[in-house]
């Protein structure tokens, strides 16, 4: 599937009270025989920016949208210096590509739409995990496919899946 022919389109919302937005990345396709787009999937992700509000606002935030993103920002601070991050970081939830568009190379190019666009945006990393009562054994049918677009793992043996890209070079270390 040629690239160009994904497009993603964004719906965001402030979380009521909170630094944090809620998007909604709906994922369609053009294909030569249909005029109308085709929507094949959806993602859906969180944006902050630890740059405006302090961590640990973000933390007590975060714990009352939900487990996935709370995980997420506590675990940031294990693998990189939470105050020398100047954008916008994405935790990724979850994307859902519909039967039978969820071949992994169409996968790929939509989850490089993403972050083609997320860039433009000004997001510096893109964090993906699970919950942190989500315990994996055995990562080897998650790990190889995120490692495959460039994602680090930080994971301890018996821990929840935390992995990271840095997708922006304003924030020099990550650890």
């Amino acid at each position: 599937m040629d690239v160009a022919n994904v497009y993603v389109d964004f719906k965001l919302a402030v979380e009521e009270g909170t630094s944090f937005f809620r998007v909604l990345a709906q994922c369609f396709i053009y294909k030569d025989s249909h005029d109308d787009p085709i929507l094949i999937g959806e993602a859906s992700l969180h944006l902050f920016n630890p740059v405006k509000t302090s961590y640990l606002d973000l933390c007590g935030e975060a714990d009352c949208l939900s487990d996935k993103l709370s995980y997420s920002l506590i675990s940031l601070e294990k693998f990189c210096e939470v105050d020398k991050i100047n954008s916008i970081v994405a935790v990724f939830h979850t994307l859902n590509i519909k039967e039978p568009w969820d071949e992994k190379e169409l996968s790929i190019a939509i989850y490089k739409k993403l972050e083609d666009q997320l860039s433009l945006l000004n997001v510096e990393l893109i964090l993906i995990s699970n919950s942190r009562h989500h315990v994996i054994d055995n990562l080897t049918s998650i790990s190889p496919y995120y490692t495959e677009l460039g994602f680090t793992s930080f994971i301890k043996e018996k821990e929840p899946i935390i992995m990271y890209k840095q997708i922006s070079s304003t924030y020099a270390e990550i650890n």
